[in-house]
C-alpha cells in the first residue's frame, strides 16, 4: 500500500474532504444571506467555487513553495501580505461574478474561506505522517 492511515488520521481526512464538499453549499447559502440576484443557481455557484479555489491557490503557491523548503516560519510577514492579496481578489471576484458589492462579498468570502482554511489546516496536521 501506498499511503497507510490510522483511525484518527482517516477521520481527519475524512472530515477534511466533507469541509471541502459542503463549502460550495456554504457559498450558495452566502449568496443567498446577500441576497444575490444575478448568477445564484448552482451551475455559477460551482464555476465561482473552482474559480475561487483556482485563484487562492495561485496566490498561495509562494506559501506553499516556502513550506516545501522550510523557510515559512523564518518571514511571518510574507504570510501576512500573502492572505490580505488573496482575501482582496477573492473579493473583487465574487463581486464580478455575482455583482453583489463589496460588503456583501466580504460576508460571502468568510463562509467559503472559513471552511476552506480548516479543511487545509487538517490535511496539513496529518499530512507530515503520510
Amino acid at each position: 500500500m501506498i499511503f497507510q492511515f490510522s483511525g484518527g488520521q482517516m477521520g481527519i481526512i475524512i472530515s477534511a474532504l466533507m469541509l471541502i464538499l459542503f463549502d460550495m453549499l456554504f457559498l450558495k447559502i452566502g449568496l443567498a444571506i446577500t441576497k444575490a440576484e444575478v448568477k445564484k443557481n448552482l451551475k455559477w455557484v460551482a464555476a465561482s467555487w473552482v474559480i475561487q479555489l483556482g485563484v487562492i491557490i495561485f496566490i498561495c503557491s509562494p506559501l506553499i513553495l516556502y513550506g516545501m523548503i522550510g523557510k515559512l516560519g523564518d518571514d511571518p510577514g510574507i504570510i501576512i501580505l500573502v492572505v490580505f492579496f488573496s482575501f482582496f481578489i477573492d473579493v473583487n471576484i465574487i463581486n464580478l461574478i455575482h455583482r453583489i458589492g463589496i460588503k456583501r462579498s466580504v460576508v460571502v468570502v468568510f463562509f467559503v474561506v472559513v471552511p476552506l482554511i480548516t479543511a487545509i489546516s487538517f490535511l496539513s496536521s496529518s499530512g507530515g505522517s503520510f
